[in-house]
């Protein structure tokens, strides 16, 4: 029997945001050890959630800088020229699995009780027998080593799909796995495909068609039913052990959908292992603690430097501006629809933090009535001022946390080989709607199809 016991019961109560998801498809919440529905930071729900409180989060404020000089010209994306978050790869919290106190199993008190200086009625000239001496070091404990994640047996067509990936990630306690389609080549280049909530890993299958013939095609195996933080951390590794199974330096990350999400975490992850926020502010006026930022027992890979890992992401049709305006409700181990409402802190956090990639690519659909993941063309104009005024040095104060994430996604991409950010070009070159909405088109292309036919038209 599974050490993860999952229940019976489905979630068909939350609001059916997902892409496509019928209420009987939904995965059923497993109940692990550290969805103890305490305070522990391997919860899953996103209580970072001010909304669970009843407070909505506050008012988000920004103003932006526009740099007009020349620079590098780098892709957007580029990596922080540190190894950020490398930290021996521990999970805060976690000590070894020892039990402080621990007596060895003796309990305190039990036995014969020996009275202090009483010598059983022997002669006070007795002879005690010495043990041995005792060494005291103070050498440190050993790191616990990383997560593994990467299973080398290749994939069948069978066990791509949505179900039988769900009943593997039951199976793992909802811990992700990285597995290859093919015996590994260590001279090829490892490409990572990440697919969207809903789906299983075939659905990346018209993407892959277009991959290079040097590909190494990796399938990113994870519950839709875990914390995007959380299952970030485990992409985390598998970009670190696919990287190590290879002899260049290169991985690609191709992500569709909430895939960009976990990827750009990835992302976030390997520059700074704590770049989630541990509380974020709300309308209340009090600090509230995120969870769901690392799991329980979850050790991460030391983060590699620059000149070890060259890091290549692209994102098809992310859903960075979030659902709705408002958070919803959600609870600590069951989570739901509030992790990716706009004004949720991981959806505010994405794109705001340094990122360790060297390349970052971007493409929306171009679809008429399809806004599952909707980029800077499909907002109002009077929406659109509000950037332009942040870009004149105006401080702007709105609940509008869709468009700011939205902005927030592509506003350091690059309009063209060598051109300037698109904050750059706003500020530098004079910002309008109808500006944004065209360098926009520039910098994050739209493509034909909806949000999952779009996956067959991004070329490598």
């Amino acid at each position: 029997m599974s050490a993860c016991l999952s229940e019976d019961k489905g979630t068909g109560s939350t609001e059916q945001w997902r892409e496509g998801m019928l209420t009987e498809d939904e995965e059923e919440p497993e109940v692990c050890d550290e969805c103890d529905g305490g305070a522990d930071a391997g919860d899953a729900g996103d209580a970072g959630d001010a909304g669970d409180a009843g407070c909505p989060p506050p008012e988000q404020e920004f103003t932006e800088t526009a740099t007009c000089d020349d620079d590098a010209g780098t892709d957007a994306g580029s990596n922080t020229g540190s190894d950020g978050g490398g930290g021996g790869g521990s999970d805060a919290g976690s000590d070894g699995g020892a039990d402080a106190g621990s007596d060895a199993g003796r309990d305190a008190g039990t036995g014969p009780v020996v009275d202090a200086g009483a010598d059983a009625g022997t002669d006070a000239g007795a002879t005690l027998t010495e043990g041995p001496p005792v060494q005291a070091s103070f050498a440190p404990q050993a790191a616990p080593a990383p997560t593994p994640v990467l299973n080398p047996t290749p994939t069948t067509a069978g066990d791509r799909t949505n179900g039988a990936e769900r009943s593997r990630m039951r199976a793992r306690c909802g811990v992700c796995e990285l597995r290859p389609r093919g015996p590994i080549d260590p001279n090829k280049v490892p490409y990572i495909s990440v697919h969207g909530i809903g789906a299983g890993p075939e659905v990346m299958d018209p993407a892959i068609n277009n991959f290079p013939s040097n590909a190494q095609v990796y399938d990113f195996f994870y519950p839709d039913n875990r914390h995007p933080m959380e299952t970030a951390d485990c992409l985390r590794n598998a970009i670190v052990q696919a990287r190590g199974a290879h002899s260049g330096t290169t991985v690609q990350v191709v992500a569709h959908s909430l895939g960009a999400i976990i990827a750009t975490g990835a992302d976030h992850s390997l520059a700074d292992e704590e770049w989630m926020p541990t509380e974020v502010p709300t309308n209340c006026g009090f600090m509230k603690k995120v969870r769901g930022r690392h799991r329980k027992g979850f050790v991460l890979e030391p983060a590699p430097s620059p000149s070890q890992l060259d890091l290549r992401m692209t994102l098809i049709d992310p859903v960075f501006q979030g659902f709705t305006d408002a958070p919803l409700i959600v609870s600590d181990c069951v989570p739901g629809p509030g992790d990716l409402t706009a004004g949720s802190a991981l959806m505010q956090t994405l794109n705001t933090r340094p990122t360790f990639s060297r390349q970052r690519r971007v493409f929306y659909a171009n679809h008429p009535n399809d806004d599952k993941a909707r980029d800077l063309t499909e907002f109002d104009d009077a929406d659109l001022e509000l950037i332009c005024k942040a870009i004149r040095g105006e401080t702007v104060r709105t609940r509008k946390f869709g468009l700011i994430n939205a902005w927030n996604a592509v506003k350091n991409l690059r309009a063209g080989p060598g051109g300037k950010k698109l904050k750059d070009a706003l500020g530098c070159g004079g910002c309008s709607a109808a500006r944004i909405k065209e360098l926009a088109g520039q910098v994050a292309p739209r493509l034909p199809g909806d949000h999952t036919k779009v996956i067959e038209e991004v070329t490598f």
